[in-house]
């Protein structure tokens, strides 16, 4: 499927016409707007001296580096004074009809209540945000606003990890043993509880069913034994594992959710008292794909622990609607319960185009996800009228585009050629990556190799320039060195005369993204390769990349800060690191299935073990950083332009959004900025 891109004058005007007679939504039906006001905030109460999560701080332009989380015994504040709970007037409602308990009913226990200070300012209760997405495949369009996991992401990475679901945290003096201690009284959205049966459910009957999860995931396992789950009471767990796990906490934070995070499958828990009854184990007449549809992040039915829970959703409709969980479990320092915000309205439209159509009009309220930089200059010609402003995020990118070549993909050719470092360097030196700047990213972005950022740790002087660098004569040096040499037409052949020809595929069907890709092919057809380019919808294309089906994959390099909590650009992981998922999957499943790496590769997996079974900061930054040149100096992706800011809409009534923040898919960005505080101001 190829989509045409729209050009700067193209695009003004289809906003125009848009303004007129698109009603926001993929099949043009008419959807709620940004309210204009909403049920008044509740009376304030007197402030109290109530212990508090740290605060969404701003992060400075320039990125910050991220503090090593070392595996130290932490023990949070947690608790509050505040002895007087407010709700949102839409929960009231239902409480004097008798559909819900009251408010200090549905939150944990005094004691362990999470008091969270909003950014600037306490909000107003009401409204609806409206926001866009392009379908299924793209959830973490929704659950990034809504992630809860164990542990969390500080708001500002050089700050410790916080507390979360669990309430504090303990290890053993051998650093075998990790205790959590959740908090006492959480519920789910349907009010039942949240307990340790919770995460023995997910673990014993979700992640050690190898018809749900064909190996236990890379972080539960150490020394290649997997961890042991001890249930202690209803409140305390503890799990053990073979050796240190120097991992833990910062998984914890990032896989330490609901289970299954929509494609990745991923996660720390479930509600037992809601899927058990779909699961094989407990109920014959049930069958796996039952229970995968009832566990799906999409299934209205199922209950969560977010601050907004999924209402209305069916595949052939153009709309996702989530409305505020009457249990949720955080409040802010005057005893208001989060969040401030009613409900989501994620539109569903067809392709990013849209949704950037949809913003330069005003009719998003919140919104940096598939917000095309190239459209900067049109955003900022139509904010006035459209009532809302531009914020230039720093992202956590190492590239914006990047690509990998399979170096397990089953053609031999293409694979003897892929798995040839000059080969891997010859493709970097052909990109005009200074040009690929000014076209697709209008001058904003930083030309540089697939690694990470220098203000990471794990980062070496010099790295994210190795063979990035525009220089056409030296890459077809190296091809001609690899005996691949020209024939009559200009095409270079193998040694057998098959041209050296291959497909990239990739998701990404209109924009700047398409713009970036269809000049990285002419520069490669310029040094004589064969290279054709097919796009298709996320939902096709994922499958055929985790299955090894795709020669040269496309994908975005971010985790530029913190990569080694999911290290899929940097080692062969799982079968999500595209440049060799076989051996990805050899890696995941403890060799049982998958192809067994060689050389460098088998190098960097080799170091990975070394990196988690360790708890010393030091020697992790010591190993990362040998992790991140090895990857480098091998090229197991190739880099374009990396650091583009990401380019944030917010309209103007839109409150508690920081001027500046890093963005990254590892923090879930803007999870990180905790958006239950963000809220619709009154005039």
């Amino acid at each position: 499927m190829r989509t045409r891109h729209l050009s700067r004058r193209s695009f003004l005007a289809m906003t125009a016409a848009a303004a007129s007679v698109f009603a926001v939504g993929a099949c043009g039906s008419s959807a709620p707007a940004a309210p204009t006001s909403a049920p008044a905030a509740p009376a304030a109460a007197t402030p109290t001296a109530a212990p508090t999560a740290a605060a969404p701080t701003p992060t400075p332009v320039a990125l910050a580096t991220p503090a090593p989380q070392a595996a130290a015994p932490t023990v949070a504040a947690s608790g509050t004074t505040i002895r007087q709970f407010k709700e949102a007037p839409m929960l009231a409602d239902l409480v004097k009809q008798g559909k819900l308990p009251p408010v200090e009913k549905r939150l944990p226990d005094p004691e362990d209540i999470l008091v969270v200070k909003p950014l600037n300012e306490i909000g107003q209760y009401g409204g609806t945000w409206n926001q866009a997405f392009t379908g299924p495949a793209d959830f973490h369009a929704f659950d990034r606003n809504t992630y809860e996991a164990m542990l969390r992401w500080p708001a500002d990475l050089r700050n410790p990890i916080e507390p979360n679901l669990a309430k504090k945290w303990e290890w053993s003096d051998d650093n075998k043993t990790l205790t959590l201690y959740l908090r006492k009284g959480l519920k789910w959205s349907d009010g039942e509880p949240f307990t340790v049966d919770d995460i023995l459910f997910w673990w014993n009957d979700i992640e050690l069913d190898k018809n749900l999860t064909p190996a236990p995931h890379a972080e539960y396992v150490v020394n290649g034994k997997p961890m042991e789950v001890e249930k202690v009471d209803d409140y305390t767990v503890r799990l053990h594992y073979a050796g240190p796990n120097g991992l833990a906490l910062r998984m914890l934070a990032f896989h330490g959710g609901q289970w299954p995070t929509a494609f990745e499958k991923f996660g720390f828990y479930a509600p037992k008292h809601y899927l058990q009854q779909f699961h094989p184990k407990y109920n014959p007449k049930s069958d796996y794909k039952t229970f995968a549809a009832k566990a799906d992040d999409l299934n209205p039915d199922r209950p969560v622990l977010w601050p907004w829970r999924i209402t209305e959703w069916k595949p052939n409709e153009n709309k996702l609607i989530a409305e505020r969980n009457p249990y949720y479990w955080k409040v802010d320092p005057e005893g208001n319960q989060y969040p401030y915000i009613d409900r989501i309205y994620m539109h569903l439209v067809a392709n990013s185009e849209v949704i950037n159509l949809m913003a330069a009009n005003g009719q998003l309220d919140f919104q940096f996800r598939n917000i095309d930089v190239s459209k900067y200059s049109v955003f900022s010609e139509k904010a006035k009228a459209g009532n809302f402003h531009i914020l230039k995020w720093p992202a956590a990118d190492g590239s914006e585009l990047a690509f990998f070549p399979n170096q397990t993909i089953d053609d031999p050719d293409l694979r003897s050629a892929f798995r040839d470092v000059r080969f891997r360097q010859a493709l970097s030196l052909a990109i005009n990556r200074d040009q690929l700047n000014q076209v697709a990213y209008l001058g904003l972005g930083t030309p540089r190799a697939a690694t990470v950022l220098p203000q990471s740790p794990y980062y070496s002087e010099g790295i994210d320039q190795l063979y990035a660098t525009y220089d056409p004569k030296k890459a077809e040096q190296l091809l001609d060195e690899m005996g691949l040499k020209k024939n009559a037409d200009g095409i270079r052949t193998f040694p057998n005369g098959k041209p050296v020809q291959f497909l990239i595929e990739s998701s990404i069907t209109a924009g700047t993204g398409l713009d970036a890709l269809q000049l990285v092919v002419k520069n490669w057809q310029a040094i004589g390769l064969k290279v054709d380019l097919k796009t298709m919808d996320r939902s096709l294309y994922w499958p055929r990349a985790i299955g090894n089906q795709v020669q040269m994959a496309t994908w975005g390099i971010d985790r530029g800060l913190e990569p080694m909590v999911d290290p899929i650009y940097q080692i062969p992981f799982d079968n999500r690191s595209w440049f060799a998922p076989q051996w990805g999957v050899w890696y995941n499943t403890g060799g049982q299935q998958g192809e067994k790496p060689e050389g460098p590769a088998a190098q960097v997996q080799q170091l990975y073990d070394q990196f988690k079974s360790t708890v010393d900061s030091a020697k992790q930054i010591e190993i990362g950083k040998q992790i991140c040149k090895i990857a480098a100096e091998n090229v197991f992706a190739i880099g374009t332009v990396g650091m583009v800011p990401s380019i944030v809409i917010v309209k103007n009534n839109f409150m508690n959004v920081p001027e500046t923040a890093v963005t990254d898919w590892i923090m879930f960005s803007p999870d990180n900025l905790n958006p239950f505080q963000f809220y619709f101001k009154q005039s």
